[in-house]
């Protein structure tokens, strides 16, 4: 959100965001903290294991259920410091509040962005159909893709049947109660107020997301993020200059907690970069003490407790990218051009791993696999096959050729297609061909 915020200020637009923090790791906190901590619990034990027990499912509502909103929602005098004069709203569609409020206050135009990609409670209110098919769900992907075998087409049907039929209605259960609290019960229905949003901007690119069908709402802006060199660190930038075949670099994203992995875990992903003692390994990573002990005998391991990935990723000499495979890691990778090992940890990530290795530019390991007595031979064998193999920086050289080169940047449109919506509210008209009846085609 911030990059389309910097985006539409570059054009010369006032643009004002309205934002919830719930970082539970920031040092500096506003005077309305609103404590999520069971988000967190399930990580540590899922690092260690490679296990997701599904009983904590429960524990990812609270940040997506509208109680983040719940205070917000009240404060009369705030809400009516929004409800000055704006053209047009953008909000991310994690939940449905954001709009309800957005309506309340009575802004016309309404646009939606979304930086994972798409998947069906948030194509659903625009009547684009899920076809089990080939349309694996984003959550429980299969690990066939869109090519899905008999077996998985099944389960992917019964996974997006039980989406159909329950969680289609989760969210708005424990919203809709709160909105009706805060603004009345004579309030529209949250799906009503979705129907009416115009557009959906998609952090993707065409040529990299798996196949599905989309209708003209879907504008893809995958990309925006700005792409330019920054000078490295003194530090870092030694490293990777003295590299002697290249360098490495390791993240597994914000929310894992690498203190919590394993020794044994730990130990195989040390032992297997130490198979390469030509390449250097930035690996970014809080350490303990005992841990900086263990880490400073592998003399080609680097850790580090921030490094720029991307202008890492954009360095000559960067030759793979060790990552969990969230979904502005994998955009960043594909643009500049550097071949993944995958290794997924919760959410979106176990798709987007899947995505980047049906195209070819990753090799795709389960955390799971870790755990085992041949974890260090998986990681050797996944290293080997990124950097030795050319088919994969082959592969993600033409896919960085196709993303750098589309027409109509991603800045373009979303400047263009904002405007237009300025001036023209209401979209009906490029909604897909049958509508909101739409949601039945899946089932066929």
């Amino acid at each position: 959100m911030g990059s389309i915020a910097d985006t539409l200020v570059g054009a010369g637009h006032d643009v004002h965001i309205f934002r919830v923090s719930m970082n539970k790791r920031a040092e500096t906190l506003p005077k309305e903290v609103f404590n999520v901590t069971n988000f967190h619990n399930f990580l540590p034990n899922f690092v260690q294991t490679g296990k997701f027990d599904i009983n904590q499912m429960d524990n990812f509502k609270e940040p997506f259920d509208g109680k983040s909103f719940n205070t917000f929602l009240f404060q009369t005098n705030i809400i009516e410091q929004f409800a000055e004069q704006f053209d047009v709203v953008l909000a991310e569609l994690y939940n449905q509040c954001p709009m309800a409020l957005f309506h309340r206050i009575g802004i016309k135009t309404k646009l939606g962005t979304v930086a994972v990609p798409l998947y069906q409670t948030i194509v659903r209110p625009f009547g684009i159909p899920t076809l089990s098919s080939y349309v694996t769900s984003l959550f429980t992907p299969m690990n066939g893709g869109h090519k899905m075998n008999f077996v998985e087409r099944f389960v992917n049907f019964v996974n997006d049947l039980y989406d159909w039929l329950y969680l289609n209605n989760l969210m708005a259960s424990y919203e809709e109660p709160v909105i009706a609290e805060a603004f009345g019960q004579n309030f529209p229905p949250l799906k009503q107020i979705m129907r009416n949003v115009s557009l959906l901007f998609t952090n993707s690119n065409q040529f990299f997301e798996m196949p599905r069908p989309i209708s003209n709402k879907i504008i893809n802006i995958g990309g925006i993020v700005e792409m330019k060199v920054k000078e490295l660190e003194p530090g870092i930038k030694a490293i990777v200059d003295n590299s002697l075949d290249g360098t490495v670099i390791v993240s597994f994203g914000t929310f894992a907690d690498i203190n919590s992995m394993k020794k044994e875990m730990k130990m195989a992903f040390l032992e297997a970069f130490a198979h390469f003692p030509n390449y250097e390994f930035i690996w970014k990573v809080e350490l303990s003490d005992e841990d900086a002990k263990v880490f400073a005998k592998y003399k080609n391991v680097h850790p580090v407790r921030w490094m720029d990935q991307k202008s890492l990723l954009m360095h000559p000499k960067l030759r793979a990218f060790v990552s969990h495979c969230g979904f502005n890691s994998v955009n960043e990778a594909v643009q500049f051009g550097v071949p993944i090992l995958a290794i997924p940890l919760l959410a979106d990530q176990l798709y987007n791993a899947i995505m980047a290795r049906v195209k070819g530019i990753a090799v795709q390991l389960e955390i799971g696999q870790l755990n085992g007595e041949r974890a260090e031979q998986l990681l050797v064998d996944g290293l080997d096959k990124v950097l030795n193999y050319p088919s994969y920086r082959q592969n993600v050289k033409l896919l960085k050729q196709k993303f750098v080169s589309t027409p109509f940047g991603a800045k373009e449109k979303l400047i263009k297609w904002v405007e237009f919506c300025c001036r023209i509210p209401r979209l009906e008209r490029v909604e897909f061909a049958v509508g909101r009846r739409a949601r039945h085609i899946g089932l066929l």
